[in-house]
């Protein structure tokens, strides 16, 4: 189980972490003419922020608490469910989009079809979606840190990748693929915050973090200009039906 992934986390998590492109939100929505949607592993909100831009029916699904706590503070309106992704608790064929975002690498993937089936209207779809960092000098050095310091980061890939760690074409039974660029300019606090949300970074407390603060305090003096750097992401979507 993954619920617990995040705990201690939900404030630098929903402080820290980049948002998603509005080009994204305008496609999913051109795309599938969708009235209600499901944001399953919801986090604090930052991806259903986003979809609330439509005027869709939104309802966000997160199993972790603090989390949980974070997306009630963040966004009202909505309808917030308490439940993990393969078990959402959802009225049947009562969805016709969900959406994964950032979240997707966590959950059980055939107990998560099954549910996503049996929550979509007859057009139901499920959109996946990722953000990940561009490979870049400044990000190379990021990743041997947290090889160094991270037990749990097992390659430089980390375990999110949508390239590396996703075959849609197993998955879904048709798709499309969408892909946008964004860059993140950060200052010390918003990129160090960023990288310590992480799963897998150490939390505060263990006998690492204060280590791994030091080192990507360090790394961002090295490549900052002006006080700042540019983190560039792409960020991912995959759009299929099973």
């Amino acid at each position: 189980m993954n619920e617990e992934k995040f705990t201690g986390k939900a404030d630098v998590y929903d402080r820290y972490r980049p948002s998603y492109p509005a080009e994204l939100i305008d496609w999913l929505y051109e795309k599938t003419h969708a009235e209600t949607v499901a944001d399953i592993g919801a986090g604090t909100g930052i991806f259903t922020k986003c979809l609330s831009a439509k005027p869709w029916k939104i309802t966000a699904v997160e199993p972790n608490a603090d989390m949980l706590e974070k997306l009630r503070k963040n966004l009202s309106g909505i309808e917030i469910v308490n439940a993990p992704a393969e078990n959402t608790g959802m009225p049947s064929a009562s969805v016709d989009l969900v959406t994964a975002a950032q979240a997707f690498h966590w959950f059980d993937k055939k107990k998560f079809m099954t549910e996503c089936k049996r929550i979509f209207t007859p057009n139901g779809r499920l959109a996946v979606i990722w953000n990940t960092r561009t490979e870049t000098d400044m990000q190379k050095e990021r990743n041997e840190i947290f090889l160094r310091n991270a037990g749990q980061y097992d390659s430089v890939n980390g375990n999110a990748n949508a390239d590396g760690k996703f075959a849609p074409e197993k998955y879904f039974s048709e798709y499309e693929r969408v892909s946008f660029l964004q860059s993140m300019t950060m200052d010390t606090e918003q990129y160090v915050g960023c990288e310590m949300s992480r799963s897998y970074a150490p939390k505060k407390g263990t006998p690492l973090y204060d280590v791994q603060l030091d080192e990507l305090t360090r790394l961002f003096e090295k490549y900052q200009k002006g006080g700042t750097v540019d983190v560039p992401y792409k960020t991912d979507c995959f759009l299929g039906r099973f």
